[in-house]
């Protein structure tokens, strides 16, 4: 790891102190062995295509929700398409299919004996240590047992065996915990249990903005009526300051979904919000999930998208706001130069918590270079390549 350091950059108060200040990552994806050091409270995540930008992200959102099922399940599900193709895709691997679902999660994929090595992710030096090792195990369960009796774990798959399978196990600080892959492609079983430390709350934003209607709703249920409903319609007026108001109408049920609409100056009806352009859809999914990961993280793929680059300073201004006053450290990737360079000018305002991070390809290893705010302002003067 690279780090371009700071030179008289004065250190983070207590206050100010971001979730994590370093991350190591081994043995995930193409991160084989990544460490960044010298993490802010908000993170821009740099770099060519297929440098791991989405697998930083990955591997955060496995490490603050302790590689829960349903997380495991959306990462899979999101990189490898859909679970009804593994019958295929393993046909043409002539390799099991539970094998080639999660093999992906390892280095060294498509090779299976890249399943002998653990992913490692480990983040420290903010205010907790976080911890979670991810490893390939066998079961076996003789007929006629019910519970935990007769059950066998292995390190290799049995030979002969009744009732076999395949389980992700999954070590934090202070548990181990056993997840069937069953468990993982029905979205279920991989629980908080009981864990002295709860995950952090983590909030995803894919590059398309967040999944669903559904989705959105239940983020604005937890929002509406309090101080952080009048963030988000600040936030709107980023883009149109006509916006008074916004609301969510409409049920959970397929044929009623819920729909934000909001109130502008130009309109005597709410109009949908949907219908008010990518850039406003974009920044409402963006703004909603933040002051909902209050105390956690908030990831966002390709911010960029759907936002025009006259809008993201403002943008940015608005993100380092909340997060310092909601106690949220953000970490986003982007290869748009527009949005590097509002970052750098919001950064500027807020010198202790904006940190780019680069990453780069050398060889076989993929690793990263971290600029303060200053050496970020040099760059984007100067023209350096950072994207």
């Amino acid at each position: 790891m690279t780090t371009a350091k700071a030179a008289g950059s004065a250190p983070r108060g207590e206050g100010g102190k971001p979730g994590i200040t370093s991350l190591k990552i081994e043995g995930f994806r193409a991160l084989r062995k990544l460490t960044i050091e010298g993490l802010g409270r908000v993170n821009l995540i740099t770099g060519r295509n297929n440098t791991g930008k989405s697998s930083v992200l990955e591997a955060l959102r496995l490490l603050a929700t302790e590689a829960s099922a349903l997380v495991i399940y959306s990462i899979l599900q999101h990189r490898e398409g859909a679970f009804e193709d593994k019958r295929i895709i393993s046909s043409w691997m002539s390799i099991s299919s539970e094998m080639w679902l999660l093999a992906s999660l390892f280095s060294g994929f498509p090779a299976m004996k890249s399943m002998h090595e653990p992913v490692s992710i480990r983040g420290n030096g903010g205010k907790r240590s976080l911890e979670v090792v991810i490893s390939k195990k066998w079961f076996s369960r003789r007929d006629g047992s019910a519970g935990d009796e007769g059950v066998e774990i292995a390190e290799e798959k049995p030979l002969a065996a009744d009732n076999q399978g395949l389980l992700i196990e999954v070590k934090t600080a202070g548990r181990t915990q056993l997840i069937p892959l069953a468990n993982i492609l029905a979205e279920s079983g991989g629980g908080n249990g009981y864990s002295d430390v709860p995950p952090l709350p983590c909030i995803y934003i894919g590059s398309h903005g967040v999944d669903s209607a559904k989705e959105l709703g239940a983020l604005w249920d937890r929002v509406v009526l309090s101080d952080q409903e009048q963030d988000v319609v600040d936030a709107l007026r980023i883009i149109d300051p006509q916006i008074s108001a916004v609301s969510m109408v409409g049920g959970d049920e397929p044929l009623r979904p819920r729909v934000a609409i909001v109130r502008t100056s130009g309109f005597k009806r709410p109009v949908p919000l949907r219908s008010c352009g990518d850039g406003l859809n974009r920044l409402f999914g963006i703004v909603l999930s933040l002051v909902n990961a209050r105390g956690g993280f908030l990831l966002i793929d390709e911010f960029e998208n759907g936002m025009h680059h006259t809008v993201q300073l403002d943008t940015w201004r608005a993100i380092f706001r909340l997060a310092r006053n909601l106690d949220v450290q953000i970490f986003a990737t982007s290869h748009s130069w527009d949005a590097i360079e509002a970052f750098q000018k919001a950064a500027a305002e807020s010198p202790e918590d904006g940190v780019l991070v680069r990453l780069s390809r050398r060889d076989d290893k993929i690793i990263s270079t971290v600029f303060r705010e200053d050496e970020l302002a040099v760059a984007t003067r100067d023209g350096i390549e950072v994207r």
